[in-house]
């Protein structure tokens, strides 16, 4: 073998390995004691970016949705993103997902101030009439993913889980005070905690108990409720989150919704009420915000002068999520409510503003979702799916079985032309012109991206193009 040629392929090889990286599970992910990995979130951050799921430590991704518009900027967040670590998921909601790149003072002498991104909704694009929550702007990552759906729902993060850059297609931990640019990829790595519980139950009473109940029947107390939750108000995005399904976790609140799910174009805050839900609060965030509505129950150490609960498990940090199935209540975390010594009973749909609503309730329990790997990989061939058909509505055309690319102006000479799929690379070649071949029935149906990088026999890039594919197996 010619020595040009022996050392193209040897930099094809490393090229081809050097791919897998960021497909290794990352052990961090895997075995801290967080939990285990149950999916993947990658989302490229310009417009047309995919958003993506997967479920295999990032072998291979379904397409979920698509950036509308990216995000280039970091802004002062909402106070109890100052409880989540940098580089993590500070907030997960049916309306948005935030994340934390560090803290920052807005002045000398002033307080540290989190400072975050968000990645949000389609209908969260243009703020809501009535809309109380954080406002992104520029921060945003705007996606025309409905609210309620996919990852703003069963496949959310957890507060606090980790969010990664993709760089030369190998992970890299979010720098701290990292600042969003156009054409970044973001991974967020969701771990499930392996000490889940299967329910928390509050005494809906002043002094009542916190208590945390395990799958083999053990229980411990927590904390305790300082103000009982009386009433039910109108809460950002509760239009879409279901009634007893949780609609927002961060290190400060769990909300909860008491409404039914509208249509994804339903107009929140518009002529007809569809919002509804009611708040936990730790009480020296609640000190700190001044809250007083009879829609906020208060839990935690009555003490004034420094955090206890916020941004700790299980109710602040790492372990309440989204997923709501209302065909699998077993697989959804869902609120039910108890009043006197009756039965348990679902959160009763209660729409608006009421502030006596939930004033005879004397027990509220969380119910936390057995793990079902069967159901969450149909979950996401049902949104891969779904997406599917919503791009061939468009006139988008899909191919099939083994897809064939080559570079658009192969080089003449030596070089190694090396193709890529959603990050992954899955085939090489040094021999003009250059011909790769996916098989794409190996991947999940649906949009993917194509990239084909070309080096120089010195390994000096010498084109990437990048494609959209469309595949229906």
């Amino acid at each position: 073998m010619q020595p040009t040629r022996l050392l193209s392929a040897i930099i094809a090889i490393l090229a081809f390995v050097a791919s897998l990286v960021a497909c290794i599970p990352l052990d961090s992910a895997q075995d801290s004691p967080a939990g285990r990995e149950i999916y993947r979130i990658r989302i490229q951050n310009r417009p047309g970016g995919l958003v993506q799921v997967s479920i295999d430590g990032g072998k291979t991704w379904g397409t979920v949705g698509r950036v509308k518009i990216a995000g280039n900027a970091r802004m002062v967040g909402f106070a109890a993103a100052s409880y989540a670590p940098h580089g993590t998921v500070a907030a997960t909601a049916v309306h948005g997902l935030r994340i934390k790149t560090g803290q920052a003072a807005m002045g000398v002498g002033k307080a540290q101030m989190p400072l975050i991104f968000s990645i949000v909704p389609r209908q969260y694009a243009e703020i809501p009439v009535g809309y109380g929550g954080h406002v992104p702007r520029s921060s945003g990552i705007i996606t025309d993913i409905d609210a309620g759906r996919s990852i703003f729902r069963n496949f959310a993060p957890f507060v606090g889980n980790r969010v990664f850059l993709e760089r030369q297609r190998i992970l890299e931990p979010l720098p701290e005070d990292y600042l969003p640019t156009t054409n970044d990829v973001f991974v967020i790595v969701v771990t499930r905690p392996d000490d889940t519980p299967s329910e928390i139950v509050f005494e809906n009473k002043d002094g009542g108990k916190v208590t945390a109940v395990y799958p083999d029947g053990s229980s411990k107390t927590i904390t305790e409720v300082v103000r009982p939750v009386k009433g039910v108000g109108r809460y950002d995005g509760t239009t879409f989150t279901g009634v007893g399904a949780i609609n927002t976790n961060h290190g400060g609140v769990i909300t909860v919704s008491t409404v039914p799910i509208c249509p994804p174009d339903t107009k929140e805050g518009g002529p007809v009420e569809t919002r509804g839900g009611f708040m936990i609060q730790p009480y020296y965030h609640v000190c700190e915000q001044g809250e007083g509505s009879p829609q906020v129950m208060v839990v935690g150490p009555r003490d004034s002068s420094t955090p206890h609960l916020e941004g700790t498990p299980p109710l602040f940090f790492g372990y309440i999520g989204l997923s709501f199935y209302p065909d699998s209540p077993d697989a959804s975390y869902r609120v039910q409510v108890k009043t006197d010594e009756g039965e348990w009973k679902n959160v009763p749909s209660i729409v608006g503003k009421v502030d006596n609503a939930l004033s005879d309730v004397t027990k509220i329990r969380i119910l936390f979702p057995r793990y079902n790997p069967t159901l969450i990989r149909r979950e996401m061939l049902r949104e891969v799916s779904d997406y599917t058909e919503k791009l061939l509505k468009t006139g988008m055309s899909a191919r099939k079985g083994e897809i064939r690319f080559s570079p658009s102006k192969p080089p003449r000479g030596t070089a190694v032309a090396t193709l890529y799929v959603d990050g992954k690379a899955v085939c090489i070649s040094n021999a003009y012109p250059y011909n790769l071949v996916w098989d794409s029935t190996v991947s999940p149906n649906g949009l993917h991206l194509i990239e084909i990088e070309t080096l120089s026999s010195t390994g000096e890039s010498l084109s990437v193009e990048v494609r959209q594919v469309l595949t229906q197996n």
